[in-house]
């Protein structure tokens, strides 16, 4: 009797684990595509930093620009030890350095390009409010090289490994979005207006913390840990971020096999990452104090202007600056920044995971800017860059985050100048958050009633942009609408970290009940 053939099966499908085997590699994304989003993002920069920058003819003390000019002005002429130092040279009222060493080091660095082209926009002290077109042309060019040799770097790497680990999916349905992951952390509307119209440096802190992510992600952890530390000794505000970054990292090592020797590897790399960039401030304790007095400047207050945080906003019911001392409100922001932070952190430390760690990036960020002390409307880019990684994960929370974040700063786009840079990059946002090939309909579902609450607040944004710039305002109440803004930015801030928080510690229960289903 003949044996009957058995029909050939098609292979089965690999398990969702395989996207995390060396020799399992998903289609890369093409290089041609990849090149031109990076072309359209530079070419968005250029277009938005021909524009005014912050300060421009306002004399006496200018704005950002004059204090970026001013810093390389220093740090070019004077020692080291005289950076941040209150001397004949060095007035530290008139825009003293409050930045870490790393962005000393950066702006001598451009200082000395600028000194090569055009020595008189850095002379000291006579150079104090230089302006000229030829000087605005070489300070936007280091904006945009920096932008290019650090954060364009930092996104491709990430796309790159979001897909390579999984953490968007695995195979060609997981690759689909990768384009619009792409576009969403390099056409950032709040980055590209306060890096390239407004004028600063945020792209290369928040470049390190990218590059940072992605090291995470990839599972190069003393890569990560190098590179955050340059981040926060570029910009002090990425500490915002640190929780995250330690929880995770925490986490991952307590379940090794060595945890002591993997959490002291960190550690070195850390302290030592530390050490050479403060070396020339660490000869004496009265040195190393003088740069960390700087960096911590208590003396302004709990708020400055109307930034769409917890202390500014409640400042209406509640008089904090009249009520209670520095030291006091230093104890009580510091609670409350860990308070809010905490349970990110814990739920990381507990279960370890790469969306998670997404999450907590975010959660962690924001919980700073609603309640630690001395925050500026600019703190907003912290949230708003774990915002768009999660971007195909939470499309309808990176749009929301993204739109208020920008809506937060409005008044202070208006008063650089900015409106038609403003209108122009949130309309091509609009277009690609709502392009055929973006993921704007997917994420979950919205209630009805939830939805009318969000579309009033959404209403009542468009509303205040006409009568912030068409209506006088009241002489009793000069900044009103600027205080409108800024409650109807904070309430969608807290909606958002409530829904982030708990969406965080829900991945605890898909957890285990993908775990239930394999051993099922």
């Amino acid at each position: 009797m003949a044996k009957t053939k058995k029909p050939r099966s098609s292979a089965p499908d690999p398990p969702a684990g395989a996207a995390h085997l060396p020799w399992h590699h998903p289609p890369a994304p093409p290089v041609s595509t990849a090149l031109l989003i990076s072309l359209a993002a530079l070419l968005l920069r250029v277009l938005v930093s021909v524009g005014p920058y912050s300060g421009q003819g306002v004399a006496p003390k200018f704005g950002d620009y004059e204090a970026q000019r001013h810093w390389m002005e220093l740090t070019l002429h004077l020692p080291s030890s005289d950076w941040y130092r209150n001397t004949s040279a060095n007035d530290l009222a008139y825009w003293g350095l409050d930045y870490p060493p790393l962005s000393a080091y950066q702006s001598r660095l451009h200082g000395l390009l600028l000194n090569a082209s055009l020595p008189d926009a850095v002379a000291l002290r006579s150079s104090r409010g230089f302006e000229s077109p030829e000087s605005k042309l070489l300070m936007r060019w280091t904006v945009l090289s920096s932008d290019l040799m650090v954060f364009f770097p930092a996104a491709l790497w990430f796309v790159w490994v979001y897909f390579k680990c999984g953490v968007g999916g695995t195979g060609e349905e997981g690759m689909s979005g990768w384009t619009w992951l792409l576009a969403s952390c390099l056409i950032n509307p709040c980055l590209v207006l306060i890096d390239h119209g407004h004028f600063q440096y945020n792209c290369i802190s928040l470049g390190l913390t990218l590059g940072a992510i992605a090291g995470v992600l990839s599972g190069n952890e003393l890569v990560a840990a190098a590179l955050f530390s340059l981040s926060i000794n570029h910009k002090q505000m990425s500490l915002y971020f640190a929780p995250a970054f330690f929880g995770h990292l925490l986490g991952k090592c307590i379940k090794r096999k060595y945890p002591i020797v993997e959490v002291m590897k960190l550690g070195f790399v850390v302290l030592g990452t530390f050490a050479l960039v403060w070396w020339p401030f660490l000869h004496s304790y009265e040195a190393a104090m003088q740069v960390i007095s700087r960096l911590a400047p208590f003396e302004r207050g709990i708020y400055e202007d109307y930034v769409s945080n917890f202390w500014c906003s409640t400042s209406v019911l509640i008089k904090w600056k009249r009520l209670f001392a520095i030291k006091l409100l230093k104890l009580m922001s510091l609670s409350a920044t860990i308070l809010a932070f905490l349970p990110s952190l814990v739920q990381q430390v507990r279960s370890p995971s790469n969306l998670g760690f997404l999450y907590s990036l975010l959660n962690s960020s924001i919980s700073f800017y609603l309640f630690s002390y001395q925050v500026h409307e600019k703190s907003i880019l912290l949230p708003l860059l774990p915002a768009s990684l999660l971007a195909l994960q939470e499309p309808h929370l990176y749009g929301w985050l993204m739109y208020f974040g920008l809506f937060s700063m409005y008044p202070l786009i208006c008063r650089d100048h900015l409106l038609l840079q403003y209108i122009a990059v949130l309309g091509l946002f609009i277009l690609i958050y709502y392009s055929p090939g973006g993921s704007s309909k997917k994420g979950v579902s919205i209630p009805s009633g939830a939805k009318a609450v969000l579309s009033l607040a959404l209403l009542c944004s468009l509303l205040l942009k006409v009568l912030y710039l068409q209506i006088e305002r009241p002489k009793r109440y000069p900044f009103l609408f600027d205080a409108l803004i800024m409650f109807i930015c904070f309430s969608q801030f807290v909606i958002l970290t409530l829904y982030t928080n708990y969406k965080q510690w829900m991945l605890n229960s898909h957890s285990r009940s993908v775990g239930r289903k394999k051993d099922l």
